[in-house]
């Protein structure tokens, strides 16, 4: 056997032990599963390689939306699976039924068509007491066109916050308000 050929298959076995490695790699990274309805997202879960070889899923966010399509409701929940074992494969496997998930938070969305004021409300899971607790934040406005808000209120616990007459739309003024 020649140097050549000797170089030559070390070259290519060091090749597909590095192309082998980038694919277990990719394998074990985290994906997400989109469910669409009507050309809008009604779910979303991530999925993370567990403890025991598995995909698993960490958290999922459901989303609702009126008649029209408008965005109404999200809600975050987090899966705390048990393991079971499973004696036909003889492996733990997670146990992801509903009764594992626990709400973490909910935002809605309502709308008054009369005065065309927009509400947002932030709703925080009480673990104690097994539901959302009153909302920690809301956030009332009334746009005027699309670059102008012709009201703004925000609060948070004890704090409020109100802008009134022709505001021009900043998404900075938002994440200081949401802050």
């Amino acid at each position: 056997m020649s140097m050549k050929t000797s170089i030559l298959r070390t070259a290519c076995f060091v090749f597909v032990i590095v192309l082998a490695n980038g694919f277990v790699t990719k394998a074990q990274e985290s994906f997400c599963n989109t469910k669409w309805e009507n050309g809008k997202v009604v779910s979303k879960t991530k999925y993370e390689m567990g403890d025991y070889g598995m995909f698993e899923p960490k958290f999922e966010i459901k989303f609702a939306y009126d008649k029209e399509g408008n965005f109404l409701e999200k809600e975050v929940s987090v899966c705390n699976p048990k393991y079971d074992f499973n004696d036909k494969t003889g492996r733990w496997e997670p146990d992801c039924s509903e009764k594992n998930w626990t709400p973490q938070y909910r935002i809605l969305q309502k709308k008054d068509l009369a005065s065309n004021f927009i509400s947002v409300e932030l709703y925080l899971w009480n673990t104690k007491e097994k539901s959302y607790n009153a909302p920690t934040e809301t956030m009332i406005y009334q746009t005027k066109d699309s670059n102008h808000f012709n009201y703004l209120a925000f609060t948070r616990g004890n704090k409020y916050d109100e802008v009134a007459n022709l505001i021009n739309y900043d998404k900075e003024l938002l994440a200081r308000l949401g802050k």
